[in-house]
């Protein structure tokens, strides 16, 4: 006798053994948490495995039907600008220019109230001072972003 995948007896009984509750002693149950909540979740997965071919369907049904909107003609991707890439790019640069500078200051900041509570000070000072540096750098990029000449005083205040 040969069994197809649409034998409903053999379905319902796989059903039955899938759904049938797991062997536990009900002492245990009434008194770990952890047993409790490892039948509820085997019971979750009986569950999802049950309505795992019915979902699907229903997906597959939705995508034959469902038109393509990804592949119909006109609109932008970022708005019909050039410029909105590089804009985005400054944006984040700026951003992240800004973040090491407030990083930098609460890492001194802390480091101030650990010598304060004489608790060891010096990581602190040196995130600190490396957050600022690369807030310095981020601000040099920045700075080249936007065009602008960074100039340099080479007649130190004449």
């Amino acid at each position: 006798m040969e069994v197809c995948m649409w034998d409903l007896k053999q379905r319902k009984s796989s059903l039955r053994s899938r759904s049938a509750r797991p062997v536990l002693n009900e002492e245990i149950l009434e008194q770990s948490h952890v047993a409790r909540a490892g039948e509820k979740l085997i019971r979750a997965a009986v569950f999802i495995r049950m309505v795992e071919p019915l979902v699907a369907l229903i997906f597959m049904v939705l995508v034959i039907t469902c038109p393509v909107l990804a592949q119909s003609p006109g609109g932008n991707i970022f708005g019909g600008s050039d410029q909105t890439v590089g804009n985005g790019v400054r944006e984040a640069i700026r951003w992240a220019r800004n973040i090491l500078f407030l990083l930098g200051i609460g890492a001194v900041a802390w480091g101030t109230v650990n010598i304060f509570l004489e608790k060891p000070y010096a990581r602190q000072f040196i995130g600190g001072r490396a957050s600022m540096a690369f807030g310095g750098i981020a601000s040099l990029a920045y700075s080249f972003a936007k065009g602008q000449a960074v100039d340099v005083d080479t007649d130190v205040g004449q």
